[in-house]
């Protein structure tokens, strides 16, 4: 995963992360994955936006009651906004378009079922 390697100190050049095809210049890794895994491992991001609406969500699991994936969007926006502050590539969107929105907080709402499913979250 291309974050990993700029969350583990190699220098920051974004020429790693594009690729000159038929438009131009694009990016050259999946940018849902990547958002996700930077949501989960920047301290920042995860303590202020990802966890609380995990919280939030097992919160509701518990009471028996249903969550929904759009539950997400506001921490996915905000994450996306600090990972286009400390990864400036000129290809990124300034924002998310909704449909990749919804495809990550899809994601997300699918692992956090499926962390709850495996037991991740038991005390």
């Amino acid at each position: 995963m291309r974050i990993r390697e700029l969350l583990e100190g190699k220098y920051f050049n974004d020429l790693d992360f594009v690729s000159h095809g038929e438009k131009g210049r694009e990016i050259n890794f999946d940018l849902p994955e990547d958002l996700v895994y930077f949501m989960h491992n920047d301290d920042h991001a995860y303590r202020r936006h990802t966890h609380p609406v995990i919280s939030h969500c097992l919160e509701r699991i518990n009471n028996n009651k249903k969550t929904s994936a759009e539950v997400f969007e506001p921490a996915v926006k905000e994450c996306y906004k600090m990972y286009i502050h400390q990864f400036p590539i000129r290809e990124l969107p300034d924002d998310l378009d909704e449909e990749l929105t919804k495809q990550i907080c899809d994601k997300l709402h699918e692992e956090l079922k499926q962390h709850v499913e495996n037991d991740k979250y038991k005390d």
